[in-house]
């Protein structure tokens, strides 16, 4: 079963932190680019997040966003750079007896200076909390995997259509080619009794270019090759393991297979085909750009 590589989902829940809200959302991306925003407090669960996506998610570009809406107990305190204050202060002097301003330097314009006032967390014990917010993460993941398979299926469904077409198109080459070669060697040996002004064509020198004939034209090996990369393709199709990549190589393995066979016969119905096949191979590399 395909997965697209784009999919959002969505986790909530209470923990003993507050309410924890997680968001995982996934776009295509050649590799896996996985990218964590979260409290502080929780910095030390990243690399356990990090983890359970690649246990889930093979590539594909992830950003995961945990929130909390309050820190349940926390204990926090204020803390007052008093030095900085005194440096704040003095510069506000300064400015006063420079430029000659009127009124106090009061409390309210000082406690406006950035970074006078910060705050500081009690370091604590969040071992307990992981299994709580694991949980919450869980059901984000679980819901972007969801979506993912859901697009994956509208991608199949897409491509086997195509993949159909192209294996159609291939049948009617063989046959074409079949009755192609007849008529080009009739119509060379009626040429080369128009050239030999009636003298009779040797048989075994005619046989000869016949058959180098054939060999520098037979499309036979690139039909079957062509024929057995599809073949690779389904099975893909309804694999469980990471697709994508495999797909992207086999779509170029065909493409270089049908553009040998153009070069080689000389045919514009053939062609034609030919061109239609790279159309929807060309459809086919499109989508599957998204497919994990």
């Amino acid at each position: 079963m395909l997965k697209s590589m784009t999919g959002y989902g969505r986790g909530e829940g209470e923990s003993s932190l507050g309410k924890a809200l997680v968001e995982s959302r996934s776009v295509n991306h050649r590799y896996s680019d996985i990218n964590i925003r979260l409290p502080k407090r929780l910095a030390a669960f990243e690399s356990r997040i990090k983890e359970m996506i690649r246990s889930q998610v093979s590539r594909g570009r992830i950003d995961v966003s945990v929130k909390l809406d309050a820190l349940g107990g926390e204990k926090v305190q204020l803390q007052v750079d008093s030095n900085l204050a005194e440096q704040y202060f003095q510069a506000l002097l300064s400015l006063k007896d420079k430029f000659q301003i009127k009124g106090e330097i009061t409390l309210d314009l000082l406690a406006g200076a950035k970074d006078l006032i910060s705050v500081k967390e009690e370091p604590g014990d969040i071992e307990p909390y992981w299994q709580e917010i694991a949980s919450i993460l869980k059901q984000s993941l679980q819901e972007m995997d969801e979506m993912k398979s859901s697009e994956g299926d509208t991608l199949a469904k897409d491509i086997q259509k195509r993949l159909e077409r192209i294996t159609q198109e291939l049948k009617e080459i063989k046959c074409q080619f079949s009755s192609h070669f007849e008529v080009y060697r009739v119509r060379f040996r009626e040429k080369l009794q128009s050239l030999l002004g009636g003298i009779e064509v040797d048989p075994y020198r005619f046989q000869q270019e016949m058959a180098m004939l054939a060999e520098r034209t037979d499309i036979t090996e690139e039909i079957v090759r062509a024929e057995s990369h599809l073949s690779q393709f389904a099975l893909l199709m309804n694999g469980k393991e990471s697709v994508g990549r495999k797909m992207d190589f086999l779509l170029q393995e065909i493409h270089r297979e049908v553009n040998t066979v153009s070069a080689k016969v000389n045919d514009a119905e053939i062609s034609q085909k030919v061109v239609e096949i790279k159309s929807e191979l060309e459809k086919i590399r499109e989508q599957v750009q998204n497919i994990e």
